[in-house]
């Protein structure tokens, strides 16, 4: 299958049952807000999933806004 979208940083698989598996190559750390592991039944459901990845890494961690405000 031809993807029309690039998702660097991210391998996609075939799912053994079904759907499709995305990994990252570089693992983020627990408590980052992120995963490391995507799933859809379906591509487009797949790259849903990674395009709110990619927002959510933009998006500024609660957590640093505070320390950075103290």
């Amino acid at each position: 299958m031809t993807t029309t979208k690039s998702f660097p940083g991210w391998e996609i698989l075939e799912g053994a049952g079904g759907g499709y598996i995305a990994f990252r190559t570089v693992l983020v750390p627990d408590g980052s807000g992120l995963s490391n592991v995507r799933c859809g039944a379906t591509m487009p459901e797949l790259f849903e999933h990674l395009e709110q990845e990619l927002r959510r890494r933009r998006r500024p961690s609660p957590t640093r806004t505070a320390r950075d405000a103290a």
